[in-house]
């Protein structure tokens, strides 16, 4: 895979009409590792509502709308999710007004998909993600969730680039990381009633089913977290030193919307974790859903650096307690 072309996928709301141009945005995102999730105007709403771990918005200026025009649907997306940066395929010459010009971050002209290629790849890709450190923060957390869930079967989809803010589920849990080629933060979320279900089912440890109070569901997510943050730290930050330049900035929670910000308009990498009960298939099974937001420090190449002369982790036996 050559350095211009992305290595994580990208869920995109795909809002066309016109056949071939639905088609040939079909294979676009096909090229450009984007999962496109089709919907009318009137599914927008309630498509958005569906999943918060969108990236962007593919949108036809000249889609029909029953209430207002396309422009108007984009206004209103913006208004719900800003984050989401929205690729306007225009069909007019007309500058778009201020309102829409805020609202639409990215138009390109119909035909241009080398354009849009340009965009897409500016925006919803501008992180590059080593395939090796994606891989190693996989493999660390499937054997940080097999110890706390030995009963389970752990599966996940494939890991992808989020710009929605949303949080997932009731219960997250926010770690901080830091080396010297990154500085951000993990966090794993769930929903309470799913991993209390877990529990009673036996998926966790033995003993765990005692207490299913909100606090120790709690518990129960915070110790994964500081599980999967040891083996990050054994495997990726070198005792001796720490990044030089130590900025902070403000993260912002706002509990009524289920919205949090790290204060970067960067892409998060996002890792969907699937814990299924192997003795009972029919039985849902328990979403985790983890990001990785490098909002204070982000070095591919620091990473590479580090990664040539690292020396392969060795298992401690201990856990990492708070």
């Amino acid at each position: 895979m050559s350095d211009n072309t992305p290595s994580l996928a990208a869920k995109v709301l795909l809002l066309e009409h016109d056949p071939s141009h639905y088609r040939a945005l079909l294979e676009f995102c096909d090229g450009m590792g984007l999962m496109p999730l089709p919907c009318t105007p009137a599914e927008a709403q309630s498509t958005l509502a569906m999943h918060k771990d969108l990236a962007g918005v593919l949108l036809a200026e000249d889609l029909p709308c029953e209430s207002g025009d396309a422009l108007a649907l984009a206004r209103s997306i913006h208004a719900l999710r800003a984050e989401l940066p929205i690729f306007l395929r225009r069909t007019g010459s007309a500058p778009l007004s201020d309102a829409d010009a805020q609202a639409v971050r990215y138009p390109w002209p119909t035909g241009e998909l080398a354009m849009l290629r340009q965009l897409v790849q500016g925006s919803l890709f501008r992180l590059h993600y080593p395939h090796e450190l994606v891989q190693g923060v996989l493999d660390l957390t499937r054997e940080a969730l097999a110890g706390m869930f030995p009963g389970a079967e752990v599966s996940h989809e494939p890991p992808y680039a989020v710009h929605d803010r949303i949080i997932f589920g009731q219960v997250s849990t926010l770690i901080p990381i830091e080396s010297t080629w990154c500085r951000g933060y993990m966090m794993l979320q769930t929903e309470e009633a799913a991993l209390r279900q877990a529990v009673i089912q036996g998926l966790g440890m033995e003993g765990a089913s005692t207490d299913l109070s909100f606090r120790a569901m709690n518990q129960l997510l915070a110790e994964t977290t500081n599980l999967v943050w040891g083996a990050f730290k054994n495997r990726y930050i070198p005792p001796e030193a720490f990044a030089s330049e130590q900025i902070q900035v403000p993260i912002v929670i706002n509990h009524e919307q289920k919205y949090i910000s790290f204060g970067s308009s960067d892409p998060q990498l996002c890792v969907r974790w699937r814990l299924s009960d192997p003795r009972r298939a029919g039985m849902p099974a328990l979403t985790i859903v983890q990001r990785l937001i490098f909002n204070l420090l982000w070095s591919p190449e620091g990473y590479a650096s580090y990664a040539a002369s690292a020396v392969p982790p060795q298992a401690s036996g201990a856990l990492e307690f708070f």
